[in-house]
Order: C-alpha cells, then sequence, then structure tokens
C-alpha cells in the first residue's frame, strides 16, 4: 500500500512536470499567434518562466527512480559485496542531507515570500509564493524518494535506480550516445 502511494506521489510529480512543459508549448503559441495578430499575450513571459522552473523540479523524484539523473559511478562500479553496499548507502546518505536541505531552503524561501507578502513585479502581479512552490514540491518528493531508497537498502534490498539501470542494461538500451 505505502509502495503505491510512493509510486503515485513521483508520478504526480512527473506528470506536473510534463503539464508544465505542455503549458510553456501554449504560452509560446499564444505569444507567437498574439503577436500577428496585435494581441499582447499579459505575463506570458513570467508564466513561461516559471512554467520552466516547475517542470525542471517536479519530476525529480520520478526520474531519479528511473535511473534517469546522471550519475558518476566510477569508484562504486569498483566495488562488490559489502564495500559497495555500504558506499551506496553513504552516498544514498549525503543525497538525503542534500536534498533535505534543498527541500528545507525552498520552504524557507517561500515561508519568508508569505510572511514578507512578496509579488511578483511584472505584468502578472501575483504572490511570488506560489510559482515558488514548485521548487519546494519538487525537492521534498526528491527527498522523499532518496528516503525511500535509503530504507529499502538498508532493510536489504536494492534501490529503485539501481533496479531500473540494471533493467536498461538488460534490455539492451545502452547509456553511452550512439554513432
Amino acid at each position: 500500500m505505502l509502495r503505491r502511494i510512493l509510486n503515485a506521489l513521483y508520478l504526480g510529480g512527473a506528470l506536473a512536470g510534463a503539464g508544465s512543459i505542455v503549458a510553456i508549448g501554449l504560452l509560446i503559441v499564444s505569444q507567437v499567434t498574439g503577436r500577428e495578430m496585435g494581441i499582447l499575450v499579459k505575463g506570458a513571459d513570467d508564466l513561461t518562466a516559471w512554467s520552466v522552473v516547475a517542470a525542471g523540479f517536479l519530476p525529480l523524484a520520478y526520474t531519479y527512480r528511473q535511473n534517469r539523473h546522471i550519475r558518476v559511478t566510477v569508484v562504486v562500479e569498483q566495488l562488490v559485496g559489502w564495500r559497495r553496499r555500504l558506499l551506496e548507502i553513504f552516498i544514498l546518505l549525503v543525497s538525503l542531507f542534500l536534498a533535505s536541505y534543498m527541500t528545507y531552503s525552498a520552504f524557507d524561501m517561500i515561508r519568508d515570500s508569505f510572511r514578507f507578502e512578496e509579488l511578483s513585479q511584472n505584468l502578472i502581479v501575483i504572490p511570488i509564493w506560489i510559482p515558488q512552490s514548485s521548487i519546494a514540491v519538487g525537492s521534498l518528493l526528491l527527498a522523499i524518494a532518496i528516503m525511500d531508497d535509503l530504507v529499502v537498502s538498508l532493510l536489504g534490498g536494492q534501490p529503485a535506480h539501481v533496479v531500473a539501470g540494471e533493467a536498461s542494461r538488460a534490455s539492451g538500451q545502452s547509456q553511452r550516445w550512439t554513432s
């Protein structure tokens, strides 16, 4: 049950990120069309910028779980057995610390924006904490995904990104560029 909830959260972040990409495309099309018709699409630049941020942060957990983040595994691949497992757990701990700090900083930024009633400074005036929320939510989902893998590793299982990487190698998908 918990696994289904977590996977749904990760997928929800990915779908929200995909929705942000669709929003970017629609905003660009509306700007181009509006320009040809002499109509100003108010705030399209701001909305596009905020959508780019959302598209970058919201799918972080999903792409992490699918082994789609860049990982430097030169040292890890040289180890086997308990040494490799210990290094993987250490890496997950460091990653969890960094993702948690990023999450804390994002929520702190939102708290300050909310407390000081900070508004955007452009054509569309909205509370700035609203677009900043995508940073906090995406960072939180990433921290949860890393914690998920850490718990699985500590219980003797394989982290999701390792399982996904092995599955892609087994299916013949190459991680390298081909000519």
